[in-house]
């Protein structure tokens, strides 16, 4: 997780979902973190590797896909609310990294699937 998406974890997008205010803050700061990310990248302002080889802008998506993966497969977000906001996310997150969106929003999707297995 990094500085842009402290703040954005599959607990908050649940709790974010009771106001559609709020989701729409949330999803502004989550369009906002993507944004920023691509701005930097086409001005060609390096990035900062971590100690597993990736860069921080790649755990950045990575981060906000997997949350986003985890609240859709374990059914928090509503569908008018999926459908209205978070579908232009996703197609916003894979345009920045494509790779790294899919990775981590495949992994949230598993992680909501494991976190099931754990109940049954």
């Amino acid at each position: 997780m990094s500085l842009y998406s402290i703040d954005i974890t599959v607990g908050r997008i649940q709790a974010c979902t009771r106001s559609t205010i709020e989701f729409i803050l949330l999803v502004s700061e989550i369009e906002t973190s993507l944004l920023t990310i691509r701005a930097l990248e086409l001005c060609g302002i390096p990035d900062e590797v971590d100690m597993d080889g990736f860069t921080f802008r790649s755990d950045e998506i990575i981060w906000i896909a997997e949350q986003l993966g985890e609240a859709y497969e374990s059914n928090l977000i509503p569908d008018y609310l999926f459908q209205k906001y978070v579908t232009e996310l996703i197609l916003l997150g894979q345009t920045v990294d494509e790779d790294a969106w899919n990775y981590g929003f495949r992994h949230g999707v598993k992680s909501a699937y494991d976190c099931d297995d754990g109940f049954n």
